[in-house]
């Protein structure tokens, strides 16, 4: 394209030279060589009688000339190049814009980004469990946390926006979203006592039925909201005081229970209209200084499995009026190597296989329990015997999908990405890696469909 038109050029510019020399009788040397000079108020005669050259009467005589032969040649030049380019550039089809939906049946990642680096932006990114391919994003604002709830297809969001971005006038809002569009459906709002902290599944969840959402809050003073979704409004705030997170009971849906500084759970029974609550402390479950608890919990049934930061577990019940604990075995015992759990959300568990799988850290001690893991272990919750020991990098944060043949999803912090591994009933849940993804920036709490 650029040596056709290079050629064209130079042929148009010939023949408008010698059209314009012909019909005002002089030399386009004579031009050009007096425009080098800037020479315009010349009368001299030329006496090179041999090539004929003209008189040249005034200098409006020659800018006339002048200008009539070079804005023939713009106007060749430029018309050569509009038809040439409206040659190369293809008609542009209109674009249409529509909101497809992700298919009914899809299994879902959850991964919430914190966004450190810009914490009121922070993001609720949406992958494909299948192959890790991105599927949607939602907005979780400044410190949001997240709930999704299947029985209604929704996406709870609690979090804080400010009049001026990072100051200003706060509002705080649970926000519901569309979990097949994404598309944000209503919002309420809710008391400006939520906590901006560290993204925890414990920091928000649902009651039995779905009819209640609990908000953990933080002023730093600790309480907790209570929302009616069939109302569509925040019903009550109830004081937890020296308590933190809250987990639902599995049979009653008004009651939930949290964990206490202590060692004891604190149980609350809602009135009918979940304006109120009745709340009863149970006996010491935990030592907190010699075995504290990660917040973090996994169901199992009517239990809930909680991990100490030595690697014992505590299965506890939390159906009752008062938490009770059931059971404890560590599953580090008799491993060489310092072995202990580590992150944020450090265990996952699958409930149809009985398998708790487990973040590790060789050479743990007192404050290592936010280290990333150099192993994810299996370990058969039911016949207290750990499985398999299978390598990982830098993870954090660790979730597991629901199926029979388990499918895990490992956070590692330090590379900003996700990997996906299979686990082998035949081979003691031993890990395959099968998609590494890159995603956010500070991803901590992850949950799968």
């Amino acid at each position: 394209m650029r040596i056709d038109l290079k050629l064209r050029l130079a042929s148009q510019f010939r023949a408008a030279r010698s059209l314009a020399c012909h019909e005002r009788g002089f030399s386009m040397w004579s031009v050009v060589h007096n425009v080098e000079r800037r020479d315009f108020e010349y009368r001299r005669r030329s006496r090179r009688s041999a090539e004929r050259f003209p008189v040249l009467e005034s200098s409006a005589s020659f800018a006339r000339t002048f200008a009539a032969a070079a804005g023939g040649l713009f106007v060749i030049a430029a018309a050569t190049v509009t038809a040439l380019a409206a040659q190369a550039q293809p008609e542009l089809q209109e674009e249409k814009v529509s909101v497809e939906r992700i298919p009914v049946g899809t299994k879902k990642l959850y991964l919430a980004d914190m966004a450190a680096s810009h914490f009121v932006d922070g993001r609720l990114y949406i992958l494909n469990t299948a192959d890790l391919k991105f599927m949607g994003v939602v907005s979780t604002g400044f410190a949001g946390t997240f709930s999704v709830r299947h029985r209604r297809g929704e996406i709870y969001v609690a979090t804080t926006y400010y009049s001026k971005l990072t100051r200003g006038e706060r509002v705080d809002l649970l926000e519901v979203h569309d979990a097949s569009t994404l598309e944000l459906k209503e919002e309420i709002e809710i008391p400006k006592t939520r906590a901006q902290a560290v993204n925890y599944r414990s920091n928000m969840q649902g009651s039995a039925d779905d009819r209640f959402v609990f908000i953990q809050n933080a002023t730093p003073a600790t309480s907790i909201t209570v929302v009616d979704m069939n109302a569509k409004v925040a019903t009550s705030e109830i004081s937890n005081d020296g308590c933190y997170g809250t987990y639902p009971a599995a049979g009653n849906p008004f009651r939930f229970s949290t964990i206490c500084g202590d060692g004891s759970f604190g149980t609350y029974t809602l009135a009918q209209d979940g304006k109120s609550a009745e709340r009863k402390a149970s006996a010491n479950v935990f030592d907190p200084d010699k075995d504290a608890l990660f917040s973090h919990a996994e169901r199992d049934g009517d239990s809930w499995l909680f991990v100490s930061y030595g690697g014992t577990v505590y299965k506890v019940n939390l159906e009752g009026e008062t938490a009770e604990l059931l059971e404890t075995f560590p599953i580090n015992e008799g491993v060489e190597g310092g072995w202990r759990p580590g992150g944020y959300q450090p265990i996952a568990y699958n409930s149809r296989s009985g398998v708790l799988f487990a973040l590790m850290h060789s050479d743990g001690s007192e404050g290592s329990h936010k280290n990333p893991a150099e192993e994810i272990w299996a370990f058969d919750v039911r016949k207290k015997t750990l499985l398999s020991r299978s390598p990982t990098k830098t993870a954090t944060s660790l979730t597991v999908s629901t199926a029979e043949k388990p499918t895990l999803f490992a956070v590692n912090s330090t590379d900003t990405t996700v990997i996906r591994y299979t686990a082998d009933p035949a081979a003691q849940f031993a890990l395959t890696e099968t998609n590494v993804e890159k995603v956010g920036e500070t991803v901590v709490q992850v949950e799968a469909d």
